[in-house]
């Protein structure tokens, strides 16, 4: 067995059907499908239970125990070299596990591949292609935080990405201690353990809709305790002079902006001006938040990955100028 696609399920049940055919459409055809449901209580598992394809395996918890403890019992199922966690509302092109296993395989010290990918609506209409690299390359662990301080989270969800499992067991669970942002804090676990490899290629099918768990954190501003220990948990592991951890601030405050700016929206007072607050506490003035939009955001400027773990402000764009 070549691939374990694992597909950690909870109430699922209305894009569930799609996210399962597309796996069974790969032109790679050697894997197999894990389904780990945390006690649905709608047609999650009934749907899965339709299918007669023998590669594909459900396995039901008894009560709901997080997407953490999910995404790792689906892990510990998998069989395959490599492991694809895809989310449940989530679809990848056709050859999508052809294109990533033959990087795999082709370079035997990348412990994960990731690749662009393509931002749907509901309905499955492409809204926007997101891709950080102009070209195919290797990225290592200082080129990760880079990348994740200016963009966020560059190797995108788990949908976009196949790791050895191997190196996944090794890299330790999925943890709590970043709930918000658990995938980021797995990628940059990985990437400190060896290089990743990025394609521009979208090769899935990131879906935005109203029940997505990204969409609750952003209005409710669950989010910000794990932004703030996160950064500064990237920011300690490189070298990173003043400029660029304020400018990296400067970013965080803008998020934290933005999510109070949601809030509102949704009705909350509280919590958002408590954000605008911190936001102000982190980047007097929001200097930083200026010189970000300005010189970062536009890409006239960028951060570098210098020699051992240094990071630096470059021209042009972060990750464009890669070997």
């Amino acid at each position: 067995m070549t691939v374990s696609v694992c597909i950690p399920t909870y109430n699922s049940s209305r894009y569930l059907r799609a996210c399962v055919e597309s796996v069974l459409a790969q032109t790679y055809q050697d894997f197999e499908l894990i389904v780990s449901d945390g006690a649905s209580t709608d047609e999650t598992c009934d749907i899965i239970r339709s299918y007669s394809d023998p590669r594909i395996r459900l396995h039901c918890l008894e009560r709901s125990m997080g997407i953490a403890f999910n995404l790792n019992h689906a892990s510990k199922l998998a069989q395959g070299v490599y492991i694809k966690l895809l989310c449940h509302d989530d679809l990848i092109e056709p050859d999508c596990l052809t294109k990533q296993v033959g990087m795999l395989e082709q370079s035997p010290a990348l412990v994960m591949v990731a690749s662009g990918l393509r931002h749907v609506d509901a309905a499955g209409r492409t809204l926007r292609w997101v891709s950080w690299c102009p070209r195919e390359t290797v990225l290592n662990a200082v080129d990760v935080v880079a990348g994740n301080l200016i963009y966020g989270n560059i190797l995108g969800s788990p949908s976009a990405t196949l790791i050895r499992r191997e190196c996944l067991l090794k890299a330790g669970p999925f943890s709590d201690q970043f709930p918000q942002v658990m995938d980021m804090d797995m990628w940059f676990r990985l990437a400190t353990m060896g290089p990743v490899g990025y394609t521009p290629e979208p090769l899935c099918r990131f879906r935005l809709h109203a029940e997505a768990m990204t969409e609750e954190l952003r209005k409710t501003g669950a989010i910000r305790k794990d932004l703030l220990r996160f950064t500064e948990t990237m920011l300690s592991s490189v070298f990173a002079p003043p400029l660029v951890r304020w400018i990296a601030w400067g970013r965080v405050a803008g998020s934290f902006l933005r999510q109070a700016l949601a809030g509102f929206r949704h009705g909350y007072v509280k919590w958002p001006l408590s954000a605008i607050g911190q936001a102000l506490r982190m980047d007097p003035g929001l200097a930083g938040l200026a010189a970000f939009q300005m010189l970062f955001r536009t890409g006239l400027l960028g951060l570098r990955a210098g020699a051992g773990r240094n990071l630096s402000v470059g021209f042009g764009k972060t990750l464009h100028n890669l070997a």
